[in-house]
């Protein structure tokens, strides 16, 4: 076979493997034609039309580039719901038994964020299911109002600040016991393995509830059954980073008097200082 003959047929062994390529791209271009005659671009989206570019996500789940993508079933349960209406108490109850089911926690509850979650633990901690606390909030006079927050203050305290509740700084849980009072409301960590360990034990020793906040603790799946096994009180995930739900979504987990509480303070309820934080 001559080097002439040779190229030819490596061409077109190489025309023939790209042929399904070039048959889609054939067929797109054709699309794109024709729907731009009847005056529609396929290469717009909702971001385009509004001008808006899309990115190339090579970071990570990070909230100012939208969380993650959420999975198809996401989407169709969406669409879905979006016929009907459903009274949110009810709806958030009947969620809260279905997280019990699949976590092992007591209860759950459906959350504006780990952010959200984190306000609406605050609040429960200080005004429990009391109608007159919880109207009262963010005013704390009166209540238990000292959330000890381990490690420093972080980029997102002003979630527990909103409720009206103080900060107590510890920087290791060696100082936990040390700086709870009469006026500690919550423990608030981030925490993990042997540290989180230790300070579940002094927070059951002292009867004082604690939040872990483990917003991008999911994968691993098993984070959600772990924490239920250490009897953590309250835990929260975002559900729209790893578990790739919506964006405006977290998870609450935890004692089942604290989720009600946590419910009361948030909405659908007038008056608690959580009810900006709607989940649609």
């Amino acid at each position: 076979m001559s080097v002439a003959q040779e190229s030819s047929r490596r061409g077109f062994m190489k025309m023939l493997a790209a042929s399904p390529l070039l048959a889609q791209l054939a067929a797109q271009g054709l699309y794109e034609k024709s729907a731009l005659a009847m005056g529609f671009d396929p290469r717009e989206n909702v971001y385009t039309r509004l001008g808006v570019k899309t990115v190339i996500n090579c970071r990570g789940t990070w909230t100012y580039l939208s969380g993650s993508l959420q999975f198809p079933e996401v989407r169709a349960a969406q669409a879905e719901a979006s016929h009907h209406f459903v009274n949110m108490v009810e709806l958030q109850r009947a969620a809260g038994r279905r997280l019990a089911e699949l976590t092992g926690a007591e209860s759950g509850l459906i959350t504006s964020g780990a952010a959200g979650a984190m306000a609406a633990s605050t609040a429960a901690c200080m005004a429990g299911s009391d109608p007159q606390k919880i109207w009262q909030l963010p005013d704390p006079t009166g209540m238990k109002h000292e959330v000890i927050m381990i490690g420093g203050r972080s980029a997102f305290d002003n979630a527990i600040r909103l409720t009206g509740a103080k900060l107590v700084l510890v920087e290791t849980p060696d100082e936990i016991a040390n700086a709870i009072t009469a006026d500690t409301a919550m423990i608030y960590t981030t925490d993990l393995g042997d540290k989180l360990v230790r300070e579940v034990a002094i927070a059951k020793e002292h009867s004082v509830p604690m939040l872990l906040d483990d917003a991008a603790g999911i994968p691993p799946a098993d984070n959600l059954k772990l924490y239920a096994n250490m009897k953590i009180d309250l835990y929260t995930f975002s559900g729209g980073k790893g578990l790739q739900g919506p964006q405006c979504s977290g998870v609450l987990l935890g004692r089942k008097d604290l989720i009600e509480a946590a419910l009361r303070n948030s909405a659908p309820w007038e008056g608690a200082v959580c009810r900006p934080m709607k989940v649609g």
